[in-house]
């Protein structure tokens, strides 16, 4: 099959820091190649792309781009025109307000799908040959926060209080100390070291080393790699049942989820009653890139023949942006 991903970030591709959309993307890619399909990527230009690229002009439409090449167009962002080429679209965010997908839109976990009014999704899979070996065991002092700290519904703000009041400290990766602009912040707090946006063996030797991913999301998650990429190293996952989260942490063993901030600060006092290599299994054996590919193709091969993978388009009513609630240190 030769397949044509579109897929219009403006940073480089592959990604080596953070981008984890870029990072799906080419683990999929790299999987499918794998498995014997031709792969190429439609792109806007930058110094760092795949040879073979073709570059994106926002003068064409899509079907000018395209050329004949492909059999299955793969968008990673919305697109609800025509086109002459069979496609599906991957939604990986959450609704900002009211708007209609196209009905081949495959969303990344099933409360992700639900809430947009489908039930077509694909969880996102990781190429874990990068990552190294887990740790099984941790001797370090601190947890860790895995995500952007200037974004609200990923909630820097409410982990820093868990992790205090825990005695534990907290390694921020996604994040400096300050930060200028509309989302700006300064924050003083010596119990958190900050790690900026760390990358590659940087980015998996702080997570191996950590006790524990404290993920107190104040949204419905669409996915979460930070999820994934945690449990592979080997760490536990303390964080909110929202979204995705109880669609990846399937077993007590894994974690705690929970909107008390009071349970987690328990939970992070004893995490001697999570088992590392149980984290370890369920992310290689679930959430790897190969278990996507072949869903994928599963999803190619129904719209080559002609089907469609929603049976009206998916939507929403409004936006999914707002603060979700939960209950603060007592």
């Amino acid at each position: 099959m030769k397949i044509l991903h579109v897929l219009l970030c403006r940073g480089p591709f592959p990604a080596f820091k953070f981008g984890g959309t870029e990072r799906v993307v080419w683990s999929l890619a790299t999987a499918q190649k794998q498995q014997g399909h031709e792969v190429k990527f439609l792109m806007r230009p930058h110094d760092v792309r795949p040879e073979g690229t073709l570059f994106y002009d926002k003068r064409k439409t899509f079907n000018q781009q395209i050329t004949d090449w492909p059999d299955v167009v793969h968008f990673h962002c919305a697109f609800t025109g025509e086109l002459d080429k069979p496609f599906v679209c991957t939604e990986h965010a959450n609704a900002d307000e009211a708007k209609q997908y196209a009905r081949n839109t495959i969303f990344i976990s099933q409360r992700h799908a639900n809430n947009h009014h489908s039930d077509c999704y694909v969880y996102n899979g990781l190429d874990w040959s990068e990552y190294g070996q887990p740790s099984l065991e941790s001797n370090s002092n601190y947890v860790h926060f895995l995500g952007k700290a200037t974004v609200r519904h990923k909630n820097l703000t409410g982990a820093a209080k868990i992790a205090k009041k825990a005695g534990e400290k907290l390694a921020v990766l996604g994040g400096k100390r300050f930060e200028l602009g509309k989302k700006g912040y300064l924050n003083f707090d010596i119990n958190i070291d900050f790690k900026g946006m760390v990358g590659g063996n940087e980015k998996f030797t702080i997570i191996r080393q950590s006790k524990a991913l404290l993920f107190p999301v104040r949204w419905h998650e669409p996915f979460g790699l930070a999820i994934t990429e945690s449990l592979f190293l080997g760490t536990p996952v303390i964080g909110t049942p929202f979204g995705s989260l109880p669609e990846i942490i399937t077993q007590p063993e894994m974690g705690l989820l929970t909107t008390d901030y009071n349970e987690m600060v328990d939970a992070l006092k004893h995490l001697d009653r999570f088992d590392r290599k149980v984290c370890h299994q369920v992310a290689r054996d679930v959430f790897n890139a190969d278990v996507m590919a072949q869903q994928y193709q599963g999803m190619y091969e129904k719209v080559l023949n002609g089907e469609y993978l929603n049976k009206v388009a998916p939507y929403s009513t409004e936006s999914l942006l707002d603060l979700l609630p939960v209950t603060e240190l007592t």
